[in-house]
């Protein structure tokens, strides 16, 4: 009888290092691997907000709630701007053709079809994530602009073919280029 009870209790410890082993397996959740990527959180903006939406090529902007439309700016490429009401600093969304790679060489072409003179890229190009999870490139460039020399910070991403641009500038002279705040604009771009 005593090697029933032996042979039984040695089958119940057994059972239960198995079980104890594989019940935290069941319960576990799935591998990471299989887990869904997510678009990065939207961080609280340090500045009240609006937001202007392009329905046509789908994409939208948050900028600070005191700026005004430019409509002054808009052209055949550029569809939008906004800014202070004394004009600087502000944002400028330009939607073309994606017929080439983004490179420095199709940055000064972009802003010099659009009236622009002397410009340049001032920082490596470097990708980006939007908010809604888009890859994009960001940029400073500089450029004259009806005389006046402006600074700004831009960010690029491609929908459908098209190229969209914010591009958020100043005239340094008037209101100081602030590289954190232009970024965060920017950055607000979703084409999603």
């Amino acid at each position: 009888m005593l090697k029933k009870t032996y042979k039984f209790a040695i089958v119940s410890v057994v059972m239960l290092l198995v079980l104890g082993l594989t019940l935290p397996a069941c319960t576990s959740k799935k591998p990471a691997d299989t887990e869904q990527p997510s678009a990065p959180a939207q961080a609280a903006l340090s500045f009240k907000a609006k937001t202007y939406t392009n329905a046509k090529d789908g994409f939208s902007i948050q900028y600070p709630d005191n700026w005004v439309e430019r409509p002054e700016i808009v052209s055949t490429t550029i569809v939008a701007a906004f800014g202070v009401p004394g004009f600087v600093p502000g944002v400028s969304l330009s939607v073309r053709d994606a017929d080439k790679p983004l490179t420095a060489d199709w940055i000064v072409a972009a802003n010099t079809a659009e009236g622009n003179v002397g410009v340049t890229v001032d920082s490596p190009l470097k990708e980006t994530t939007l908010a809604d999870g888009t890859p994009a490139i960001e940029y400073k460039s500089s450029f004259k602009s009806s005389g006046y020399d402006i600074v700004s910070f831009g960010i690029s991403a491609d929908k459908d073919g098209k190229r969209i641009r914010a591009t958020v500038w100043t005239i340094d002279a008037f209101s100081p280029y602030d590289e954190a705040l232009f970024s965060e604009i920017a950055h607000t771009l979703t084409v999603k």
